[in-house]
């Protein structure tokens, strides 16, 4: 998790794949690259603070299983407000897990949904789906894993002012060079 030098490894699988969204939350926010971590998969089962659903690992111990994501490396100053972001004990638990790239093992963080948030038949707002949909192409997700999320269904945010907010996120993670 840490390299001993204020660094801590990061593994992002839902919203906060695409650099712009992560660097817009946590600005010392590195790419190091794309793996995938076996025996998980992705589910969009947790309750958020908005009613809607979000991204969660589910360990499933099925080698058939697996969840593509991003490793990032990011200031250990900047963890505290990645916390807040993610809802660190309010919905969300950071866990350590270990992860390969490039033929090397990171102990890394990432976030679990907490028991209580777990709310499987709920659906996550349309732009929530595509920031994930984004992140996924941005990186690079083999294309059966980005259909797979593309096939879930999703509905419109009531909330005008932040389907506007994040739709302006969505243009910007569109307009960032590949």
């Amino acid at each position: 998790m840490n390299d001993g030098q204020g660094v801590l490894y990061y593994f992002a699988y839902g919203s906060n794949l695409h650099p712009v969204r992560l660097t817009e939350r946590v600005l010392s926010a590195q790419l190091l690259g794309v793996t995938e971590l076996r025996h998980y998969r992705l589910a969009f089962q947790k309750r958020g603070w908005d009613g809607s659903s979000k991204c969660n690992l589910v360990h499933t111990g099925h080698e058939s299983d697996g969840i593509h994501g991003a490793l990032y490396q990011i200031d250990a100053d900047h963890k505290p407000a990645l916390d807040v972001f993610e809802g660190k004990g309010n919905g969300y638990d950071d866990s350590q897990l270990t992860v390969e790239l490039h033929g090397k093992d990171y102990s890394c963080f990432t976030y679990f949904a907490q028991m209580s948030h777990i709310e499987n038949g709920l659906m996550p707002y349309h732009w929530y789906k595509e920031l994930v949909v984004l992140g996924a192409r941005h990186l690079q997700c083999p294309d059966a894993y980005v259909r797979s999320i593309e096939s879930i269904e999703s509905v419109e945010d009531p909330n005008p002012a932040r389907n506007q907010e994040n739709g302006s996120l969505l243009v910007r993670m569109l307009n960032f060079p590949t």
